[in-house]
C-alpha cells in the first residue's frame, strides 16, 4: 500500500535515528526528527532506507543541512523518481555552503529550489548566494524564500526522568561547534570559570583560538536525560554577523529554557536580545568572563536571587510555546496546505515570518 505521507524530509547524517535522541547530539538531526513528526513526513537518514520509500509519491521533497559527505548521488535516485515534488533546502546557519544534493539537482536536472532558514535572504552570506553555478548564480536557482524561527523547534516542556539530572547543579557551561567569527568575543570571556562542551576536533580548534576553558566530550540529548541538566548556568555567545543580522535566538537558548539552566549573555549580543522579545534581566548580560563570574558568585551566594532570576527566565516558556506553534503552522501551511504563497509567485520571493 503506498504511503499516505506527501513529505519526505533528507537528512545527511547517514544514520538511523532513535525517537528519544540517544543516538545523536546534532541539532539539525534532532530538528528533523521533530519536523517529521510535525507534519506526519517520513525522514530518510540512511542509504539503506531509500529503497522502502521508492514506491512513494511526494509533493514536497526537503534537504537537510548540507553535509559536503553526503551520499549525493545515492540519494538521487528518489528525487529522480519524484520530478514533480517541489524541492526544499532546510537550513538555521547562515554560514552554510549549498546542500550538495540539491547542488546536483540544479546541475542535472535543471530545477530550481526553495529555501527554509532563521536568516532572511538578505542575511544569508552573500559570497555563497553568489557563488557560480550552471552559467549564473546559487541564488538564482533559488524561489521561494522563507524566513522562520527553526531554532524554537527544539524546545520542549521537560520532565526529567532521572533525578540525578535535576538537582545538585553547579558550574557553567557552553556548548557546540567551534565557530571562527564568535571567537574574537569569547576571547573576552578568557578567565570566565566554565566549561566548554565539543567533539575533540573542535576542542583543538578552540585552543587553537586561544579560547581557555575546560573541555568535555559532547552533551547527551536523550528525551528528558539531557546532561545539560547537571549545570547551574550557560553562556550565551554568537557570530559576529548576526549582532547586526538578526536569525532569532539560537537553539543553545531554547535549550537551556528546557532544562532549567540560567544563561547568562554576552553583551555583544544585545541586538538580538532586543529583538527577540523575550525577557532577559539586565543583570545578566555581561561584558567579560571577571563580569560573568561576579554574576554566578553572587547568585550561588544568594539562593534567592538565582530562584528569581530562573523564575524570570521560566516566564518566557509561554512565548516560547507560541513561537514554536506559529513555526508549525507555517510549516504546515507551505508544506502540506499548499496556501496561496504556491499560487502567486509575485508574492514569494522572499517571505518572513
Amino acid at each position: 500500500m503506498e504511503n499516505q505521507s506527501k513529505t519526505l524530509i533528507i537528512e545527511s547524517c547517514e544514520k538511523i535515528i532513535e525517537s528519544d535522541f540517544s543516538n545523536t547530539s546534532i541539532v539539525h538531526v534532532r530538528n528533523s526528527v521533530i519536523i517529521k513528526e510535525m507534519l506526519g513526513a517520513d525522514l530518510l537518514s540512511h542509504a539503506s532506507q531509500i529503497e522502502s520509500l521508492m514506491g512513494n509519491n511526494y509533493d514536497s521533497i526537503i534537504c537537510v543541512y548540507a553535509s559536503p559527505y553526503m551520499k549525493y548521488k545515492t540519494y538521487m535516485r528518489i528525487i529522480e523518481n519524484n520530478m514533480d515534488a517541489k524541492l526544499f533546502w532546510l537550513v538555521n546557519d547562515h554560514d552554510l555552503e549549498d546542500n550538495i544534493l540539491l547542488r546536483n539537482v540544479v546541475k542535472e536536472q535543471g530545477r530550481k529550489y526553495n529555501v527554509i532558514c532563521n536568516n532572511p535572504r538578505s542575511g544569508y552570506r552573500h559570497w555563497i548566494l553568489g557563488k557560480k553555478m550552471c552559467g549564473k548564480k546559487l541564488d538564482d536557482w533559488i524561489d521561494e524564500w522563507h524566513t522562520v524561527n527553526l531554532n524554537c523547534l527544539i524546545y520542549r516542556p521537560s520532565k526529567g526522568k532521572k533525578t540525578l539530572l535535576t538537582t545538585n547543579r553547579s558550574g557553567c557551561i557552553y556548548f557546540g561547534t567551534f565557530r571562527k567569527w564568535r571567537a574574537k568575543d569569547m576571547i573576552h570571556f578568557n578567565g570566565l570559570n566554565y566549561t566548554i562542551s565539543t567533539s575533540k576536533k573542535n576542542t583543538s580548534k578552540y585552543m587553537k583560538a586561544g579560547i581557555k576553558a575546560r573541555y568535555v566530550d559532547r552533551l547527551s540529548w536523550e528525551v528528558g536525560a539531557e546532561s545539560l541538566r547537571n549545570f547551574k548556568y550557560s553562556i550565551y555567545f554568537e557570530d559576529k554577523h548576526t549582532h547586526d543580522h538578526y536569525a532569532f535566538m539560537a537553539n543553545r537558548y531554547y535549550e537551556c529554557v528546557m532544562c532549567d539552566v540560567l544563561m547568562l549573555f554576552d553583551s555583544r549580543c544585545s541586538n538580538t536580545i532586543k529583538e527577540s522579545g523575550y525577557n532577559i534581566p539586565k543583570e545578566l548580560i555581561v561584558d567579560n568572563g571577571e563580569q560573568a563570574n561576579h554574576v554566578m558568585d553572587t547568585l550561588d551566594e544568594a539562593e534567592n536571587c538565582y530562584k528569581y532570576l530562573l523564575d524570570r527566565q521560566r516566564e518566557n516558556c509561554k512565548e516560547i510555546i507560541k513561537n514554536k506553534i506559529k513555526t508549525s503552522n507555517y510549516l504546515k501551511s507551505i508544506l502540506i496546505e499548499r496556501r496561496k504563497l504556491w499560487q502567486q509567485p509575485e508574492e514569494v520571493g522572499s517571505v518572513s515570518l
